[in-house]
Parts: C-alpha cells; sequence; structure tokens
C-alpha cells in the first residue's frame, strides 16, 4: 500500500520535474547547456503520470475507505464530492483569480464590460490544460464509481480510452493525452490491493513491477529512436507505450518506499496544485530581473521563489480550509 504521506511525496517530485521542464523550455540557453536543458524540457509528461498515478489511485482508496460498514454503498458520497470541490477545483478557480487580478484581466473587464465572461473562464479554469482533463476524468469516476457497480472498471477504462481517442483526434500537437493511461494503472493498483491486500507486501510481486516498467522503458526508448517523427502524433503509440511503462515503474518503486516523514517535500506535495497553476506567471513575471546571472542561475531563482511562494499560499488555504472544517463539525 501507498501511503498519504509517500503519494505526496511522489507529488512533490512530479511538480518538481514539471517545473524544471518547463522553465528549462521557455527561454534561450547558451550552447554550454544545450544538452541538458534538452533532455530536461522532454520530461514533462512524466511528471504529469506521476500526478495522474496518484490521483486514480488516491480516488479508488478514498471510495473503498468510504464503502467500509455500509452495505451496498457505492463510497461517493457528497462528503467525496465536497472533498474534491474544496481540494482541486476551489484552489484552481483561486489561483487562476489572482493570476488575472496580476494581469490586470479584471480591470480590462470592467471597462469593455467582460466581467461575467471572464467569471465564466476562472470558473472553467480556462487555459490550464492538466486541470481540464483532470476535471473530465474526476466527474467521470465519480459517475461511474456511484451508479457502475460490477461495470465500474469496464466503465473507467471505456471513458479514459474515450477521452484519449478524443483529445487525439482533436490534433493537439502537444501530449495532453499521452498521461491518461497513469490515471488508469493508479486505479488498476488500488483495486487489485483492494482485491489481494497482501499481493504487494511481497517482494516478488514488487519487484515484478518495477523490472516490466524498466524493461518496458527500455524497449519503447529504442523504438522511439528508431521510429522517431516530426510530430507527436507520427511516434503516439512508442510515446504512450514509454509513458505507460515509466508510470508502471513509478508504481513499483513507490512499493518499496516507506512512509515518508519529510515535512519539506510532503508540504510541497500538498501545495502541487498551487505551484502548477502559479509558476507559469511566476516565471514571466521574475525570470527577466535575474537575467544578468545567466538563465540556469535566474532559473533557479525563480523556481525557487515560485516554489516558496506557491506554498505559501497553499498551506494558508488548507489551514482555512482545516479552521472552517473544524468549526462546522
Amino acid at each position: 500500500m501507498i501511503s498519504a504521506k509517500t503519494s505526496k511525496l511522489l507529488r512533490a517530485i512530479a511538480i518538481l520535474i514539471v517545473i524544471a521542464s518547463h522553465y528549462a523550455g521557455w527561454m534561450y540557453v547558451d550552447p554550454i547547456h544545450v544538452t541538458a536543458h534538452d533532455w530536461i524540457m522532454k520530461w514533462g509528461p512524466e511528471g504529469v503520470d506521476i500526478f495522474l498515478l496518484m490521483s486514480g489511485y488516491g480516488l479508488v482508496k478514498s471510495v473503498l475507505k468510504g464503502k467500509k460498514g455500509k452495505h451496498n454503498s457505492s463510497g461517493v458520497t457528497a462528503g467525496f464530492v465536497l472533498k474534491r470541490v474544496i481540494g482541486a477545483y476551489l484552489p484552481s478557480v483561486l489561483c487562476l483569480a489572482l493570476i488575472d487580478i496580476y494581469d490586470g484581466t479584471w480591470t480590462a473587464a470592467g471597462v469593455d464590460g467582460t466581467v461575467t465572461e471572464t467569471v465564466l473562464e476562472v470558473l472553467r479554469v480556462s487555459g490550464f490544460w492538466y486541470m481540464n482533463v483532470l476535471f473530465v476524468m474526476y466527474i467521470a469516476f465519480m459517475l461511474i464509481y456511484r451508479f457502475g457497480g460490477r461495470l465500474r472498471i469496464l466503465l473507467i477504462t471505456s471513458a479514459v480510452i474515450a477521452q484519449t481517442v478524443y483529445l487525439f483526434n482533436k490534433g493537439y500537437a502537444d501530449f495532453w493525452e499521452l498521461s491518461n493511461m497513469a490515471f488508469l494503472i493508479g486505479i488498476y493498483a488500488a483495486e487489485a490491493e483492494h482485491k489481494w491486500p497482501d499481493a504487494v507486501k511481497k517482494l516478488p510481486v514488487k519487484l515484478i513491477i518495477m523490472i516490466s516498467g524498466v524493461s518496458g522503458m527500455i524497449y519503447t526508448f529504442m523504438g522511439m529512436q528508431r521510429h522517431g517523427g516530426s510530430r507527436i502524433s507520427e511516434t503516439f503509440g512508442w510515446e504512450l507505450a514509454f509513458n505507460i511503462f515509466f508510470t508502471i515503474t513509478i508504481l513499483g518503486i513507490a512499493y518499496f518506499i516507506p512512509t515518508w516523514k519529510g515535512l519539506i517535500m510532503t508540504t510541497l506535495g500538498e501545495c502541487s496544485l498551487f505551484v502548477y497553476m502559479l509558476h507559469t506567471t511566476m516565471f514571466w513575471a521574475l525570470i527577466f530581473k535575474f537575467e544578468e546571472y545567466g538563465y540556469a542561475a535566474a532559473a533557479s531563482v525563480t523556481g525557487f521563489i515560485t516554489l516558496a511562494f506557491s506554498m505559501l499560499i497553499g498551506v494558508l488555504y488548507n489551514s482555512l480550509v482545516g479552521l472552517i472544517t473544524a468549526k462546522l463539525r
């Protein structure tokens, strides 16, 4: 079983990968750093894989926990839904509202009379592809696990595959659909643990999961090198396979990690959504202030400030939610 604190550690690692990938790719680099720049910026999708793996895993564990002692209960209660709204949707809306305040969007909306349109864009978390994809899968999960009964695995698999096909056919020259399978792998892992609770406690099972992931990554990486195309659609099968095997590898590693106790990484994991939502705006707000020190140094300082500020906002938000929840009990 992957503990909640270990899950936060993995989320912290994931957001560091995403930020490093983005910050490496958004500006020029001098010739000395080109190789490192190109290597780092390629790992963004794998950071998303980790997020979606932990999301799928955590949703199922929460649902199964909610079913205990409740005969015929689906586990998808009003409290379950509210927790996702408070933990994912409201922080996204809050961060986007803060970004719009910084960008002057609200002032412009007041001048040209588009306040309603701006409000709707904030409520839709417009412009953040990851959150939109995640929310669609969250909604599908909650509906299927509430009403799907014994067909829930088949139905959620079909729903995620359908979304993947839809995004691919939309023709985005990006990787929006590549990480969707990680969400399913997290669901499968949690369901398997529920059905065979002692399986992942055994060393051979953990090793099989990890070795299969590593060997699969090696094979698909070799395939991508041989069949590499100019656009992601030309190598979609290889890219998707690599992400799947990477996710399986992380899952295997996660089963070896004991309950994590580090405060900084745990807090970063708890606040990873805030970091994701704010890191783009903070990058462009800060990077040129430190440009004279070179890109690597400027990106590092910008990244540190981004993490510190986002974690502060996240801690304040979580503390406020905790106080309100305590008063309502």
